[in-house]
């Protein structure tokens, strides 16, 4: 025997269970996805099998305003079983809304964990049953007058008992049967009693605003809270006709259309119809959909309406601001002095556009209007114009942009506009854009005229600017200077100062006033234009600054002199750089005089002694004569160095070599000596790519600086580390240390720092030509250093 079973898969027993004859219905998720339903279930919710997949709130949008959602979603979230019974339901059937009531059960189909699987819904339609009820209610006012019938007639047998002896025991029998009819009414009465108070209890609680009405003065037999705030009241009108509680319906059409449903059984549907009620005094005035529903006893005679109504102010009213503001967006359209068109939908459907838009488009009307854009303009396709539309349909944000360019085929042919445009999207009344207002200049004539007068100016702006280049002008009648944004930054005076042109006499150092003044008055005096070089002192009390300023006067008609203009420049790097040319020079004659002196001297000796030399002399002679070379080829190679560093044509020869047996090599001029001692620390062996000889070159220099400047450090550390594929080199001495205000500039070139009293020979450009050999190697060069504590200098190389 085959023992082998098939479990079913999730989906077949959804669909198993979607078989089934009674209403079922299984959701998952917090926002209560249909994952399936019976066709029982569908058909009380009457709709089709497309729903299945959607959000319940979705697939049956009536459910949205009542409780069900609510109920679903918290059994969800705590996995609690909820079950309601004779519960009134308001849905659509066959296209009208309806009220029905069920039996229905929220079952949590929990997970081991406890958390919620699904959700089974089950339901049961007694609304016949529920109906039955109430017509029972009905049926107690009938019994009630039986009953009292009943007990007069009682009344009068009991008269006539007396007279009628002979068939008292007959008598007797008819009133015990008459007592018994009597308990039946009375149960009768109990079961009408405790139906009326659950249709109470259900108008109460509706999610939905309900009122009855009975009898023909339409007396208010029950209101639940909602329906009373519509009206502006509290529950003190329940038992009040309807135009006794709210007279201000007078001459209004509801006392009517609830009198006509009264006297002719037939419902009424209301659609956003206008109601004024009076609210704390002052009267309302809002829109309503309503359904007057007549209630009948089983004759079929009308003893009450039912009134179901929702309020839809918001949304009549909503709708009534976009239709005025569509309104006065086709006025602005129309009437707008510029260009203007109304795109509708994605699709871009020309919906709106006046008379300054055809004239651009060279198209009448008939040719646009409700036509898409692209389909009248293809030539718009791979322009960059339908994908910004796009954008703002995406993003629900403006765009704008000025003097763009744009083709647009005409009947004269293809035709270039510069236009200035924006995009501007309109909202419906959910938010979502639905359309696009586009505002189009065409500027085309004043862009070109612009673009010329402008290409004057930049022409002469790019060349002020490329030269830093600060501009001025003075009205000499009032004296007050405008300065352009680099002269301001030139002298340090801020953007909103007002200053006249005595008062920035006032920032000129005053040896330099004098001639400044005598250059104005001679240009204005002679109409030429005048060149001066003065210091100043910045407004913002800053080191002074050289400045170089050129002008002009300009005269009216009659010649005299109504302004003066011109331009200044900073030369102070200038004349710094010139200091330093002029101080190199001095230093280098110095450097190089001492050595050559040295030289002449040892060699002036050697000529004398060559007849009678003596050993001992002529060797120190010939060493000093040899350090007298070395010290003038290492200045010469500094200024070589320097010269191809100015041409750019430092060159690098790279290959790979292990760098701390360059450092155990190197310096064995400083080890000679004696006075020093180099102490090696770090790294054992560490192979880089790099120019062996302009390294060696770094070091010997960072090392003679170590000596030079800290002549007492006995020990001098060379420490090599490698850190994120990069080697470091440290050169550590115990000296006075550098000032904090130095350290920055010292790796400038020419830069000395105070020596302290050492002797500081040299021509300042070593840290210089080190820094421009490190940066070559894409390394980094630097010094730390506290006063008392010594100084470390540094480099950095990539390791390849």
């Amino acid at each position: 025997m085959d023992t082998d079973t098939t479990r079913l898969s999730s989906e077949e027993l959804l669909e198993i269970i979607s078989l089934a004859n009674k209403a079922i219905a299984v959701y998952t998720g917090k926002d209560i996805i249909i994952e399936t339903a019976t066709d029982a279930m569908l058909r009380f919710w009457d709709v089709g099998r497309e729903v299945i997949g959607k959000p319940l709130e979705e697939a049956v949008p009536i459910l949205k305003d009542q409780e069900f959602i609510n109920i679903l979603r918290n059994v969800w979230r705590t996995g609690q079983t909820y079950m309601g019974e004779e519960t009134p339901a308001f849905l659509t059937r066959d296209g009208k809304l309806q009220q029905f009531y069920y039996d229905f059960e929220y079952r949590a189909v929990l997970n081991p964990d406890g958390s919620t699987r699904c959700i089974l819904h089950t339901a049961k339609d007694v609304t016949e049953q529920v109906l039955a009820h109430q017509r029972e209610s009905n049926l107690q006012t009938e019994l009630k007058a039986i009953n009292e019938e009943l007990i007069s007639t009682n009344e009068e047998l009991a008269a006539a008992n007396e007279e009628l002896a002979a068939s008292n025991e007959e008598m007797a029998a008819s009133n015990e049967e008459l007592l018994s009819t009597n308990e039946e009414l009375n149960e009768a009465n109990y079961n009408l009693g405790e139906s009326e108070s659950r249709f109470r209890n259900m108008i109460t609680q509706a999610p939905v605003a309900i009122a009855m009405f009975t009898g023909a003065n339409l007396v208010i037999e029950a209101a639940n809270e909602r329906v009373l705030n519509i009206w502006g009241r509290t529950d003190h009108i329940i038992g009040m006709p309807i135009a006794d509680a709210l007279p201000e319906l007078q001459g209004q059409d509801f006392l009517q259309l609830l009198n006509d449903t009264f006297n002719t059984g037939k419902e009424y549907y209301g659609s956003e119809a206008v109601t004024n009620t009076m609210h704390d005094g002052q009267l309302y005035h809002g829109y309503y959909d309503f359904i007057y529903h007549p209630l009948k006893n089983s004759d079929g005679v009308v003893y009450a309406i039912l009134m179901i109504a929702t309020e839809v102010t918001e949304q009549v009213n909503s709708r009534k601001r976009l239709q005025e503001s569509k309104n006065r967006l086709a006025s602005m359209v129309m009437t707008a002095p510029v260009a203007m068109t109304v795109l509708k939908g994605r699709d871009l459907v020309v919906e709106l556009a006046n008379q300054h838009m055809f004239e651009i488009w060279g198209r009448t009307p008939g040719q646009v209007i409700n036509k898409k854009l692209l389909d009248v303009f293809p030539e718009l396709i791979g322009q960059p114009f339908p994908d910004m539309l796009k954008g703002v349909f995406d993003t629900g944000k403006k765009f704008a942009l000025p003097e763009i360019s744009v083709d647009v085929s005409t009947a004269m042919g293809m035709v270039n506009y510069i236009v200035d445009f924006s995009y501007d999207p309109l909202f419906d009344m959910e938010g979502n854009v639905e359309a696009i207002m586009a505002t189009v200049m065409d500027i085309t004539e004043r862009v070109n005229s612009r673009r010329e007068l402008q290409q004057a100016r930049d022409t002469l702006k790019l060349a002020i600017e490329s030269a830093d280049i600060g501009t001025w002008s003075a009205d000499l009648e009032t004296g007050k200077l405008t300065f352009s944004d680099q002269a301001l930054r030139l002298q340090s005076i801020p953007v909103d100062a007002n200053i006249t042109l005595d008062e920035s006499y006032r920032l000129i150092l005053p040896e330099y006033v004098i001639p400044v003044q005598d250059s104005i008055q001679r240009s204005i005096d002679t109409h030429e234009s005048f060149e001066v070089e003065y210091r100043i002192t910045p407004m913002d009390g800053s080191s002074p600054r050289w400045l170089r300023s050129t002008g002009q006067a300009y005269y009216n008609d009659s010649g005299k002199a109504l302004s003066i203009a011109g331009t200044m420049l900073d030369i102070t790097e200038s004349k710094a750089h010139d200091q330093q040319k002029d101080d190199f020079i001095s230093i280098a004659s110095h450097e190089l005089k001492t050595p050559v002196t040295s030289l002449k001297a040892a060699l002036q000796l050697l000529d004398r002694m060559k007849d009678n030399p003596s050993p001992g002399m002529m060797a120190r002679l010939i060493e000093q004569s040899n350090r007298s070379m070395d010290k003038i080829s290492s200045l010469i190679e500094d200024l070589l160095n320097l010269s191809r560093m100015n041409e750019g044509q430092l060159q690098l020869s790279k290959s790979t070599f292990d760098i701390v047996k360059l450092i155990d090599d190197c310096c064995s001029h400083v080890r000679a000596t004696g006075k020093h001692v180099i102490l090696q620390t770090g790294e054992n062996y560490l192979e880089v790519f790099a120019d062996e000889h302009r390294i060696d070159q770094v070091v010997v220099n960072l090392v003679n600086n170590a000596v030079k400047y800290a002549p007492n450090s006995k020990e001098i550390t060379l420490n090599v580390d490698k850190t994120d594929g990069r080697v470091k080199v440290s050169v550590v001495d115990n000296g006075p240390g550098i000032p904090a205000d130095k350290q920055a500039r010292l790796f400038d070139r020419y830069y000395q720092t105070d020596p302290s009293g050492y002797n500081n020979s040299g021509l300042g450009l070593g840290l210089f030509i080190s820094a421009e050999i490190i940066k070559k190697h894409h390394g980094q060069i630097g010094v730390n250093s506290s006063l008392g504590k010594g100084s470390t200098f540094w480099f950095t190389l990539p390791i390849k």
